[in-house]
């Protein structure tokens, strides 16, 4: 017969521990993120110099991601991964004050990376009719974030019974509260990433480069993909300390993703300077393309060379660099269409003759995407440079 002091028996999957694949999963996702984001800020600020408010955006959203991601790492000290069996009761409220900072920097994370999509929207597809929608979406969407960020701050009053049971705290109800942030925040990134779709789909692109610029700019879907699968582990468990495992890499996963999704779209000129054949493969049209004066613009070094006659037939200067290329061709009179001429691997763009653009993908835009009406006249300045990331002379 068992004496009254011997300790309960425990289930035979008692001493399971998954905390080393917490914090494999949390470095590798915050590794993966900061190459994209370093890639990013490399190449706007050492590449093309120019950044925007959507990079100092993305920028706070690593950090507060990486906020995020530590909280969860560190909440194996307290418990997470193991069971609840053997958690040490006084490790509870400790793990549940770093389970509320992995929640406070997780809605900062959301407001900062759907804001960088949103800055970027407007930096890059500036027409005139979607620079309102763009903003009215800046306000309704950081609006909904920042709502979020500050129930998560507030959900308890005083704050600190939410991981001390102690003070008697007021709080409100994690059920249905998650469910509401976790549908808001899907309703909000369909939103985010359906915006910039349109605009691309009237670029006046080939058929293969327009469905490419459509992929990469999809590519966001994929987060709200890990919102939806994130949802089902949104419940009260027991076990929480176990069971609290996915929802937590489900949610550093969904934070780089977002993250990366962010930066893809600017890498373009990267790839340009480093990688020259992948570059080419979003900066050049599909050899389709003609343009309105009734003359077949064709790509390949055919068409390289004729447009490149045709500028000097215009009173453009060409100099050659150390490559062999022609680097800057640059002249101070326009051509009679008023145009300008723009030169790159495969591909040449610029105005008919009835003054009609050829095609509106400028690569004067660093990211390649450019939908900024151009001043077309008597007296503009005409160039001609090698697409890459950086302009020469305009």
């Amino acid at each position: 017969m068992a004496s009254s002091g011997q300790a309960p028996q425990l289930p035979p999957n008692a001493l399971e521990d998954r905390a080393a694949t917490v914090i494999g999963v949390v470095a590798f996702c915050l590794l993966f993120a900061t190459c994209m984001v370093g890639l990013r800020i490399w190449t706007r600020k050492k590449i093309i110099n120019q950044l925007g408010l959507d990079d100092y955006a993305c920028v706070a959203g690593l950090l507060v991601t990486y906020g995020s991601g530590i909280s969860i790492a560190h909440m194996t000290r307290y418990g997470l991964g193991k069971h609840v069996y053997v958690m040490n009761p006084t490790d509870i409220p400790l793990y549940l004050r770093d389970f509320y900072l992995s929640i406070i920097f997780y809605c900062a994370a959301l407001l900062a990376v759907k804001l960088t999509f949103l800055f970027q929207y407007y930096r890059v597809l500036a027409v005139q009719q979607m620079r309102i929608v763009y903003l009215v979406a800046i306000v309704v969407v950081g609006g909904w974030a920042l709502s979020q960020l500050l129930v998560g701050i507030f959900i308890c009053h005083p704050i600190q019974g939410f991981w001390d049971s102690t003070l008697g705290a007021t709080c409100i109800p994690n059920i249905p509260q998650w469910y509401i942030n976790a549908a808001g925040n899907i309703i909000t990134d369909i939103a985010v990433f359906v915006l910039p779709l349109p605009a691309i789909w009237k670029l006046q692109l080939g058929k293969q480069q327009k469905i490419l610029l459509l992929c990469i700019f999809s590519l966001g879907f994929f987060t709200v993909m890990i919102s939806m699968i994130r949802i089902r582990y949104l419940k009260l468990f027991e076990d929480f300390p176990w069971e609290n495992v996915d929802s937590s890499l489900w949610s550093i996963g969904e934070l780089c993703s977002a993250l990366t999704c962010a930066c893809l779209p600017t890498l373009r000129p990267f790839l340009a300077r480093h990688f020259p054949s992948l570059g080419t493969i979003v900066g050049a049209s599909s050899s389709g393309s003609t343009s309105k004066s009734g003359k077949n613009s064709k790509s390949g070094v055919g068409s390289r060379h004729t447009d490149l006659e045709s500028a000097k037939h215009h009173g453009i200067k060409s100099s050659t660099g150390d490559d062999g290329s022609e680097v800057e061709l640059a002249g101070t009179n326009s051509n009679k269409a008023g145009g300008p001429l723009s030169v790159n691997p495969g591909h040449c763009r610029g105005a008919s003759e009835d003054n009609t653009s050829i095609d509106s993908y400028n690569n004067n835009s660093p990211d390649g995407l450019d939908l900024t009406p151009h001043p077309r006249g008597v007296g503009a300045r005409t160039s001609i440079r090698r697409a890459g990331p950086e302009v020469l002379q305009r």
